[in-house]
């Protein structure tokens, strides 16, 4: 994870870019944290360390997270707050879920989670992004729920899920979240091609408020995720957020 920075860009398109800037390795601390509007550590850690996760970034920092207690309401994650009743909301981040070894359908974990203060029916989180893997535990699932007013025999959440099958290293993931009465959410993973996303979901989402808050770390671990995955470290780094423009790779 890199220094956070608030920038307006292009103002005409109404982008709000909030990335992680480099910082030399000497300087990764939890000063590189203050940019964010919370962190969130009961029962579980936050720390910034050196090494970032793109290949041409090894010296700048990332976001090491981990869950360090069997609790439900453990969670290590930072909140950004900047977002501001956002019915066109575009997020991207780099994440690496190696260290989750055995990870099974009884455990997921929540990645990212946008959330609006206005909520329906409710259900306060818009988007949720979700790992955990086969009943095997042998392959990772990216999970994907979006808030939706024709799902509510599924708690009003529409669901889909990308393999992570054979993906070790860093992964991109990004996400294009609509509010509408014929809302979307459009999700890419290690995918730069902004006309293929790798899962595209319909939705009425109107009902909702726009996005408020987004949270990157882990949060609504399951029993069997604590248990199991307990102190295991997922790493997280290059957190970018906008109105309108592709991110890309």
């Amino acid at each position: 994870m890199n220094i956070k920075m608030k920038t307006l860009s292009l103002a005409v398109l109404g982008l709000t870019g909030l990335a992680f800037a480099g910082m030399a390795s000497a300087a990764c601390g939890p000063a590189n944290l203050s940019a964010w509007s919370a962190t969130q550590a009961v029962g579980g850690t936050v720390t910034v360390a050196t090494g970032g996760l793109e290949a041409t970034t090894p010296s700048e920092c990332r976001l090491d997270t981990s869950i360090t207690a069997n609790s439900g309401s453990a969670g290590a994650y930072v909140r950004d707050d900047t977002p501001a009743n956002e019915s066109r909301y575009r997020a991207q981040y780099l994440m690496n879920v190696d260290a989750l070894t055995g990870l099974n359908s009884a455990q997921p974990v929540k990645l990212f989670v946008a959330s609006t203060l206005t909520p329906s029916q409710t259900v306060p989180d818009v988007v949720t992004l979700t790992v955990y893997g086969n009943a095997a535990g042998t392959n990772k699932v990216l999970g994907i729920a979006v808030a939706d007013t024709g799902s509510s025999v599924t708690g009003y959440r529409k669901a889909a899920v990308v393999p992570l099958t054979g993906i070790t290293g860093t992964i991109r993931v990004e996400i294009d979240y609509v509010k509408s009465a014929t809302g979307s959410l459009k999700v890419w993973v290690n995918n730069s091609v902004e006309a293929s996303p790798n899962q595209t979901i319909s939705v009425d989402n109107n009902a909702w408020g726009g996005v408020d808050s987004a949270n990157l770390g882990l949060s609504g671990a399951s029993s069997a995720y604590r248990a199991v995955q307990i102190n295991k470290i997922v790493k997280f780094d290059k957190f970018d957020s906008r109105r309108q423009t592709f991110i890309g790779g």
